[in-house]
């Protein structure tokens, strides 16, 4: 099947991939986590000029910032509209769970501890499992020095997890612990495509294109005023 990819729940990212081959078709990954609509335009339009069509389009849902996070989804729901094609939403993070599946030797069934940029001096972070990328725990929404009492309450214990990636951890590791690796850091819309293949091979259903936000967003509406006049 050939995915188009699309996440901006941390750094943006578009991918093309033929997950039947393996093989990337096209990519690309921004370096600044705040242009996201910058990003997205010019590289989805790049990505679509290639001559592998997609059948899919799955868009990581977050949890992430919220305007960020409704560039991508946004922009994946128009594509898909606009070619007919189905859309589906798969959690962000896993697409950071899938990388290590693939890129690092590991040993089944140990948990993977995820961890990504909240803002407001917090992070988001999940619980996956080694083997197969599959969601234990989470997601959640805490700050750093919190991470160890919510994972306990989820029956993980923190220092029992050797295995750590995300930026969450090099945002804070004299709280969090060091990174694994500082190369696996933000999910890749890669990632995110060949998960979202592992998940369909499983019978599992991907989730609708709705984001995961954890938390009320920044902005809010200015409330209406009365008028004084009669």
């Amino acid at each position: 099947m050939i995915i188009l990819s699309i996440d901006t729940s941390q750094s943006a990212s578009v991918a093309l991939v033929d997950t039947d081959t393996g093989s990337v078709i096209a990519a690309e990954q921004a370096d600044d986590q705040r242009r996201h609509v910058e990003f997205i335009g010019p590289a989805l339009a790049r990505i679509l000029a290639e001559d592998a069509q997609p059948e899919l389009v799955v868009v990581g849902i977050g949890p992430g910032p919220f305007t960020g996070l409704r560039v991508g989804i946004a922009a994946g729901i128009a594509v898909g509209q606009a070619r007919g094609i189905p859309v589906k939403g798969l959690l962000s993070q896993t697409a950071i769970a899938e990388e290590f599946v693939r890129t690092t030797a590991n040993e089944s069934g140990h948990p993977v501890l995820i961890a990504s940029d909240a803002r407001r001096k917090e992070v988001y972070f999940s619980v996956f499992d080694s083997a197969d990328a599959t969601l234990s725990a989470g997601p959640f929404v805490a700050k750093p020095a919190e991470v160890a009492s919510v994972l306990a309450d989820a029956g993980f214990q923190f220092d029992a997890i050797d295995e750590k990636y995300g930026r969450g951890f090099l945002l804070y590791p004299d709280v969090l612990g060091a990174s694994s690796s500082e190369s696996i850091t933000d999910p890749r819309a890669e990632y995110l495509a060949f998960a979202a293949a592992r998940e369909l091979a499983a019978g599992r259903e991907l989730r609708e294109p709705i984001p995961e936000y954890l938390r009320e967003p920044d902005a809010k509406a200015t409330p209406v005023r009365e008028s004084s006049l009669k």
